[in-house]
């Protein structure tokens, strides 16, 4: 059981983590403590060896001025004084046979009998004689002055040893410290580290249990993490969106699918009626057809809508003259306006270009020419302007119709709703909803104002594409 915790810790991003943190830090630690010890031991030999050589060459010195008795003279002066360093001296025939020798006392046992069989060549060379019953090594260097007389300088490492043993004992006594260091800050970034991902984690479990409200907390850092739990939450709340608005449209599909169907069926219950003639009977199948065409057309126009809202509505996109197209829109609705006496007006230059995809622009006029017109009361007017402003251009649609009151406004571009005053005109409620999804679809935005009784007014936003000033060959 012990063996399966530690195998699932391992394959842990947390475990991996920290233990790489921890790793790299002591590690780094060791290094840095590596190359002190090495620069120190280099420092303390080179002095050493300063000390040595300086030292041979002022005995060298002393001697030539005042021979072997007077060196002899000023060794036992300083040794009684103690005014130098203790260092090894010897002083050999030109045989190279010992006629004086010092060694301090504190000093380890060397054997220096060798030194009689090992020649001297020149003070650069050390001569380096172990102790016989410790570590320690007396480093020696000499010279041969002119006399022939050999004289050499040596110093015990005893000293040196010391300090570097009592600095490896000290880094020894820093590493337990910088070990638990190490550990515990490796998994205390670790953790905090991952912090998010953990807070990930637990929204998509809560998400999973159903709490779809569930949301990463944002750190305002400015990180990757927090740009990730930013885009997440994002992307929560847009899913949170097509969730209600999926909510809200089969629930508007579900009441307004009721009348059609009940008049479908009781159009059939009364076709099936014995005494029904051949021609009552064509007629109720002509009715049935009517109201199926019906529901064709709100299903494909709310999975326009939809295919829209989620950027998936494929848009062929090519040179379109607007001001064609709204000719063309407004003759498609002129006998129309004909009958309820309205003025339907264009207002627009001799040619306007523009990229977009011309059957779903043509759809949008048309939705907004169709209401304009329906609720505009007998002898009312409806004006239509395009004009290019800013890289945008801007068609505006303004009727004299009913209006509509400020909540009705803002409801207007929902999916399959219908105010109290238009429930008696004939419609499915998906026009406005159809235009601003196409617009939008086309990277432009739509706007509206209304009152009752005064009329509304439609401005639709679409960037113009800096190639489509003209039309393409």
């Amino acid at each position: 059981m012990f063996s399966g915790v530690l195998d699932a810790l391992r394959k842990t991003i947390s475990f991996q983590l920290a233990l790489w943190y921890s790793a790299f830090f002591i590690l780094s630690t060791v290094s840095l403590f590596a190359l002190a010890y090495f620069l120190l031991a280099s420092t303390l030999r080179q002095d050493d060896r300063g000390d040595i050589e300086q030292r041979l060459h002022q005995l060298a010195a002393q001697y030539q001025a005042t021979d072997l008795a007077g060196l002899r003279k000023e060794l036992a002066l300083e040794t009684r004084l103690h005014k130098s360093k203790p260092f090894f001296i010897r002083i050999a025939g030109p045989h190279n046979t010992t006629v004086f020798l010092q060694i301090p006392d504190q000093w380890a046992a060397f054997d220096v009998s060798g030194l009689e069989r090992t020649p001297v060549v020149d003070t650069r060379t050390l001569i380096r004689l172990p102790a016989k019953d410790d570590e320690a090594v007396l480093e020696i260097a000499g010279t041969r002055l002119p006399d022939g007389t050999i004289l050499q300088i040596g110093k015990s490492t005893e000293q040196r040893d010391s300090i570097l043993e009592s600095f490896g004992w000290i880094v020894a006594g820093v590493m337990i410290p910088i070990f638990l260091v190490g550990v515990v800050g490796g998994v205390f970034l670790a953790r905090r580290s991952l912090q998010p991902i953990r807070q990930l984690i637990a929204a998509v479990h809560a998400i999973e249990a159903g709490s779809m409200e569930a949301r990463v907390p944002v750190r305002e850092t400015g990180d990757e993490l927090d740009e990730l739990g930013k885009l997440f939450n994002g992307m929560l709340n847009r899913i949170a969106t097509l969730i209600r608005g999926m909510r809200n449209a089969l629930d508007n599909v579900a009441h307004d699918l009721r009348t059609p169907v009940a008049r479908i069926r009781g159009i059939a219950e009364l076709a099936l009626r014995p005494e029904g003639a051949p021609d009552r009977l064509q007629e109720a199948l002509a009715d049935c057809v009517e109201e199926s065409d019906q529901l064709l057309q709100m299903l494909n126009t709310l999975m326009d809508i939809s295919e829209a809202e989620t950027g998936t509505l494929r848009l062929h996109l090519e040179p379109v003259d607007m001001t064609k197209l709204l000719a063309d829109a407004v003759d498609l609705y002129q006998l129309v306006a004909e009958e309820k006496a309205i003025t339907v007006s264009v207002t627009a230059p001799q040619q306007l270009w523009l990229t977009a995809d011309r059957n779903r622009l043509r759809q949008v006029m048309a939705n907004l020419l169709d209401n304009a017109i329906k609720y505009t009361s007998e002898g009312g007017r409806v004006e239509v302007q395009a004009f290019s402003a800013q890289n945008m251009m801007v068609i505006r649609v303004a009727d004299t119709g009913i209006g509509m009151t400020p909540d009705e406004l803002s409801k207007s571009w929902d999916r399959l709703y219908r105010g109290d005053r238009s429930r008696s005109q004939r419609g499915l409620g998906l026009g406005l909803s159809l235009v601003k999804a196409v617009v939008e679809a086309h990277k432009g935005h739509v706007e509206a104002s209304s009152s009752p009784a005064t009329g509304s007014v439609f401005t639709l936003m679409l960037p113009v594409a800096p190639s489509s000033e003209s039309p393409l060959p």
